[in-house]
């Protein structure tokens, strides 16, 4: 199965985002993937999902996954998700070990909006609210720095010195947003949250292009529509836009010409789509 793949600035991603069909982006280098929505028993060494929301097409392959990690003696795998799904994403896991007569060992760790989770150093994440038609949450993945407060500034190295020893901390962390993950939702994710906008990556879903399905019906199905991007152009700062999760409604052809003719100006260089090559 060809998959897409993006890189920027030495990160890489890869995966497949269909609406309706499959949808799961990997970051090999950060050991974790946003949702999980097509199996792909190459990718089962990564160790952490998070989770946006239920629908199959985000979320089937997870009993295979936390299965195959247990065959093959892998750590305890943890997937974050809506806190409200855990107790039943419990249950189907539960469910599928009993019919497969294994046990299934992971880690299903609910979350609330904001709550701040370690990745690993220097980096950490939080969902946050999304706006679909099931409980939904997307997430932003924070890079972070250690910095000499400001009011150390003016000091000379032995009084920072001196400081130090006597247990204080120089330095302060400062985070920075690397990547948000929307998840299937309506345009207010973005609107609404300033880290997402500030991101220097968005994997924005953006299901509908065209007349084909207009704007209010997107809305009524808890989807963007490209022309509220459009419309909305000055809201978005990052420095990459990948669009994920086209309807199958269109071929590549007709996506990426739909994309180059629509685009403003002054998102041209910043937007792309998460299509698989020669697409």
């Amino acid at each position: 199965m060809l998959t897409a793949s993006f890189e920027y600035k030495g990160i890489k991603f890869e995966g497949l985002s269909e609406g309706g069909i499959r949808t799961s982006i990997i970051c090999p280098s950060l050991d974790f993937m946003f949702d999980f929505g097509f199996i792909n028993p190459d990718k089962i060494h990564i160790g952490k999902i998070l989770l946006s929301h239920a629908h199959l097409d985000h979320s089937c392959g997870i009993p295979y996954y936390v299965s195959q990690r247990s065959l093959r003696k892998l750590p305890v795998p943890k997937i974050y998700l809506p806190k409200s799904l855990e107790p039943k994403m419990s249950q189907i896991l539960k469910l599928y070990s009993e019919i497969e007569d294994f046990d299934y060992e992971c880690e299903l760790i609910g979350l609330d909006f904001g709550d701040r989770v370690e990745l690993k150093p220097g980096y950490f994440f939080k969902p946050w609210q999304s706006f679909h038609r099931v409980p939904s949450q997307g997430y932003t993945v924070y890079e972070t720095k250690r910095k000499l407060k400001k009011e150390w500034t003016s000091l000379s190295s032995d009084e920072i010195r001196n400081k130090k020893d006597l247990g204080e901390d120089p330095t302060e962390e400062i985070s920075v947003p690397l990547v948000s993950f929307s998840g299937d939702t309506k345009i207010e994710y973005v609107l609404e949250n300033e880290d997402v906008r500030k991101s220097k990556i968005l994997f924005m879903e953006c299901t509908y292009y065209c007349e084909k399905r207009d704007v209010d019906r997107a809305r009524e199905w808890g989807h963007t529509h490209f022309d509220e991007i459009v419309a909305n152009a000055s809201a978005f700062e990052n420095e990459a836009i990948v669009l994920i999760h086209p309807s199958k409604r269109y071929s590549y052809r007709e996506l990426n010409d739909l994309v180059r003719k629509k685009t403003p100006p002054i998102l041209k260089d910043r937007v792309s789509l998460f299509l698989p090559p020669k697409s």
